[in-house]
């Protein structure tokens, strides 16, 4: 028995360290194909590259965060996305981390657009937030659209969700479109969004779960995920992908669910069954 019990503790201890230290510093490239047959054939193979959540803390992000701005680069996306949640809510930041931040993103590559959205924790410092975001050229869409064209006369409605007001009027346009692309941050907004017409939905804040359980998925929730925490579903007609994001919480770990970003790379061909 009690060789059992040493064996046990042992295997904790190593998934300890092994969340702790290891897990955490890994930067995983999570490929997805969006199938849609709303795509128009000018979309074909625009790359988007989605990531979440950095939850900034300056004693120990800024060289992680370089390594993510040049694993972003060599994607050479189309359109990056930021679906909120740069700030970590317990950090104080100092012009320093201010001026790190405005250079860091600003380096970040898109041929077209560079997109983001306010998270939970980027309300209590949104002057910040909204002063980084117009100096390293992304476009905030707080409640806003955004028309993108790509090749032809046909654009892509992107839309940014800081809460549930309004949305009818972020899909009214008076140039037609025929595909709709909506970036939130908390995914506990998903089942009332999956009722408008949206095809995709892109959202971050549940961190994977912290903890992910084989063929299980994210054991661990937080307000604003209860519901929604794992990589993607699919609810009426609307797809959902979930970032794990980037940083952590209070607590610096995860288990079996590496940070990471997200290609999508669009595509209007079914499917073979």
């Amino acid at each position: 028995m009690k060789k059992i019990l040493m064996i046990i503790s042992l295997v904790l201890i190593c998934l300890f360290l092994y969340g702790k230290y290891i897990e955490i510093n890994n930067l995983k490239v999570k490929e997805y194909t969006i199938y849609n047959e709303n795509i128009t054939d000018s979309f074909k193979e625009l790359k988007i590259v989605h990531f979440s959540d950095i939850l900034y803390k300056s004693k120990n992000n800024q060289d992680y965060l370089k390594d993510l701005v040049t694993k972003i680069n060599e994607q050479n996306a189309d359109i990056v996305i930021f679906s909120g949640d740069l700030f970590f809510k317990e950090e104080k930041y100092n012009n320093n981390d201010i001026n790190f931040l405005k250079n860091i993103l600003n380096t970040i590559e898109a041929s077209l657009f560079k997109f983001a959205v306010i998270g939970d924790n980027d309300k209590l410092f949104l002057d910040k937030y909204k002063d980084i975001l117009y100096e390293s050229n992304f476009i905030l869409l707080d409640n806003e659209n955004k028309l993108v064209f790509y090749k032809d006369i046909t654009p892509i409605n992107v839309i940014g969700i800081t809460n549930l007001e309004n949305i009818d009027s972020l899909l009214e346009s008076e140039i037609s479109y025929n595909y709709t692309l909506a970036i939130t941050h908390e995914p506990d907004n998903l089942e009332k969004l999956s009722n408008y017409k949206i095809d995709t939905i892109l959202s971050g804040h549940s961190l994977g779960g912290i903890i992910n359980i084989p063929y299980y998925g994210g054991i661990i929730t937080s307000n604003g995920a209860k519901t929604y925490i794992n990589d993607y579903y699919k609810l009426n007609n609307s797809e959902i992908y979930i970032s794990n994001g980037i940083g952590n919480k209070k607590f610096d770990f995860r288990l079996f669910n590496t940070p990471s970003i997200n290609i999508y790379r669009f595509d209007n061909t079914k499917k073979e069954s």
